[in-house]
C-alpha cells in the first residue's frame, strides 16, 4: 500500500509541482477549501472543526500553506499540529524560509521562526526546510519582481546592487521535499536550501530584464535614502531588509547535500532554460 501524503498549500506554486512529482510514488491528497478536484480533501487550517476528518489515515503531512495575512500563519500551524497529534501523523515536513535565519528578521522571518518552534515542540517527527527565494516558471516571488520591472519607468536598486543573494530553483526544492518523505535521516532536523552559488542582486535584475525582453535603466538609490524610506514607509522596504542586504549567507549546506542527496544548481545554470 502506498504511503498517504497530505499537502497543505498543494494548489500553490511549490505545491502543484510537488503533487505532480510524487503522485505516482505516493497516494497524494491536497488540503483545500476551494477546489473540487478528486485528490482534494476539504479543510481550512484556520477553522479547527473543518479538519476533524481531513487527516484520517494520513502518514505524512507536507505543510506549504501560507496566508498572505501574516499573523494568520501562527494559528494555522497550531491547528495543524493539534490535528496531527490527534491523528498520530508520523511526520510533518514544513517549508520555512532562510528569512528565519536572518540576523535582523522582518515580520515574515519572525513568523517563520515561531512556526518552526511550534513544530519542533510538537512532539511529532518533523523536517524543516529553509529555501531562499525560489525561482522557476510560475514563481510568485519572481513574478512580483517582473511586474515591477514591467510597470516602472526604471528599476530601483538599493545602493549599488552588489550584494549577494542565493535564489534556488524550484526543481531542487521539489527534489528536497521528495527526498525527506521516506528518509529517516531527516527526522527532527532542519535544512537550509539556498541556491548553489550567489549572484549579485543587480545581475539578477539584469537577467530578468533580458528574459522578458525589456530594456530600461536601473536607478541606484543611496542606502542612506533607503534607510529614511524604511522609517517613513516600512511597507515599501523595512529597516530589517536594509540591514540584511550586506549580511553574508548564514546557510549550512553540508547536511543538506549529505542527507537530501541533491546537487543544488547555481542561478546562472538554473536560468539557462528560462525563468518564466
Amino acid at each position: 500500500m502506498k504511503k498517504r501524503i497530505l499537502i497543505t498549500g498543494g494548489t500553490g506554486f511549490v505545491g502543484r509541482k510537488l503533487v505532480e512529482e510524487i503522485k505516482n510514488t505516493y497516494d497524494v491528497k491536497v488540503l483545500s477549501q476551494k477546489s473540487t478536484e478528486k485528490n482534494i480533501i476539504p479543510g481550512n487550517l484556520l477553522i479547527k472543526e473543518s479538519l476533524e476528518n481531513s487527516f484520517k489515515r494520513i502518514d505524512t503531512v507536507v505543510h506549504l500553506a501560507a496566508s498572505k495575512n501574516n499573523p494568520e500563519n501562527i494559528p494555522m500551524a497550531e491547528n495543524l499540529v493539534e490535528i496531527c497529534r490527534k491523528n498520530k501523523i508520523k511526520k510533518i515536513i514544513y517549508m520555512s524560509s532562510m528569512a528565519a535565519k536572518r540576523s535582523f528578521p522582518d515580520e515574515y522571518g519572525k513568523t517563520k521562526q515561531k512556526i518552526e518552534k511550534i513544530i519542533i515542540d510538537s512532539g511529532l517527527k518533523y523536517t524543516i526546510l529553509r529555501p531562499s527565494i525560489i525561482y522557476g516558471p510560475g514563481s510568485t516571488s519572481f513574478n512580483f519582481i517582473l511586474e515591477k520591472i514591467r510597470k516602472l519607468p526604471f528599476v530601483p536598486i538599493v545602493g549599488n546592487g552588489r550584494y549577494l543573494i542565493f535564489p534556488v530553483h524550484i526543481d531542487d526544492i521539489i527534489k528536497a521535499v521528495g527526498n525527506c518523505i521516506n528518509n529517516p535521516k531527516t527526522n527532527n532536523k532542519e535544512y537550509d536550501i539556498p541556491g548553489g552559488d550567489g549572484v549579485y542582486f543587480i545581475e539578477m535584475i539584469n537577467e530578468l530584464k533580458r528574459q522578458i525582453g525589456i530594456r530600461k535603466p536601473n536607478l541606484s538609490i543611496p542606502v542612506s535614502l533607503c534607510r529614511l524610506i524604511s522609517i517613513i514607509a516600512p511597507n515599501i522596504i523595512s529597516p530589517e531588509n536594509i540591514k540584511n542586504l550586506t549580511e553574508d549567507s548564514l546557510a549550512d549546506l553540508e547536511n543538506t547535500k549529505r542527507d537530501l542527496k541533491i546537487n543544488i544548481r547555481g542561478f546562472r545554470e538554473g536560468v539557462k532554460n528560462g525563468i518564466i
